[in-house]
């Protein structure tokens, strides 16, 4: 068989790959006009790998510009006959330094990474030291003074559960609705730095970015606590503090129904 080609009346073969990236130098995961993103570096990559014509490849969820992944689920069609091991090695031998392919496993073509998720884990990094490191300045936002770790785990509770964001949506959000399920929020000290984890069924817009930027407001003491619970209550996003920056979020964990499993390759067990 030619490379790229599919035997005729062959059924379609795929694969899904978890992705792990530095989000600083792309527009996000989807494909933008002059703007790399990690959507174009893959599809470019796949399609050198196969000798195919250029096709897409469908993610669990779009990523913002700048934004971090730690472990992203993707999926694809193969063309010719490329074994995974041969796709995994592949990926990792000509995607830039800044894309790994953590996984990679055969999928039937019909697989669907966005609607078989089940919520996802995202981690947001606040740097509390009065100088900036150059060697984590990439993936958290330099707030440079301590926070009031107590009373911002006090507000995330506040916005657990079902609950209408509004205040907390970025406009231009495509959702059609606002209301959404938050598992769990997590305030984390870790010293120098402080974490928010913060699990769903699913985001809106910038949400996230949004909460970090009222939990810093909490934090510094600039409101209280059950400001959050007010914010909820307006349905205001006017009313809400500025968007956190980009580069302090990474997607952490997609949740699947049932676990996936690993032909090549593993999940990530350790967080930078």
């Amino acid at each position: 068989m030619r490379p790229g080609a599919q035997a005729e009346g062959h059924p379609a073969e795929a694969a899904r790959a978890l992705l792990a990236w530095r989000g600083e130098r792309y527009g996000g995961w989807q494909l933008q006009p002059n703007v790399p993103t990690v959507q174009g570096e893959v599809e470019a990559v796949l399609q050198q790998i196969m000798n195919c014509a250029r096709e897409p490849v469908r993610a669990a969820g779009r990523l913002d510009a700048g934004v971090h992944a730690e472990a992203q689920l993707v999926t694809f069609l193969v063309h010719g006959r490329r074994t995974p091991g041969a796709l995994y090695k592949g990926l990792n031998g000509l995607l830039p330094p800044d894309i790994a392919c953590l996984a990679l496993s055969s999928a039937p073509a019909t697989f669907d990474p966005r609607g078989s998720s089940s919520g996802k884990i995202y981690r947001y990094r606040f740097l509390l030291r009065e100088a900036r490191c150059p060697f984590r300045d990439w993936g958290s936002w330099h707030v440079a003074r301590p926070l009031d770790v107590d009373a911002m785990r006090a507000a995330a509770a506040l916005l657990i559960g079902l609950h209408d964001f509004t205040s907390f949506q970025a406009t231009g959000c495509a959702a059609r609705h606002p209301v959404r399920r938050l598992r769990s929020l997590e305030v984390e000290d870790r010293g120098e730095e402080v974490h928010l984890v913060v699990d769903g069924e699913a985001f809106l817009r910038h949400q996230v970015r949004i909460i970090a930027g009222c939990l810093v407001e909490v934090g510094r003491g600039r409101r209280p606590p059950e400001w959050m619970g007010d914010l909820l209550a307006v349905r205001d996003r006017t009313q809400a503090a500025r968007t956190a920056p980009a580069h302090g979020l990474t997607l952490e964990k997609v949740h699947f129904r049932p676990a996936l499993t690993w032909e090549h390759g593993a999940p990530p067990r350790s967080r930078w």
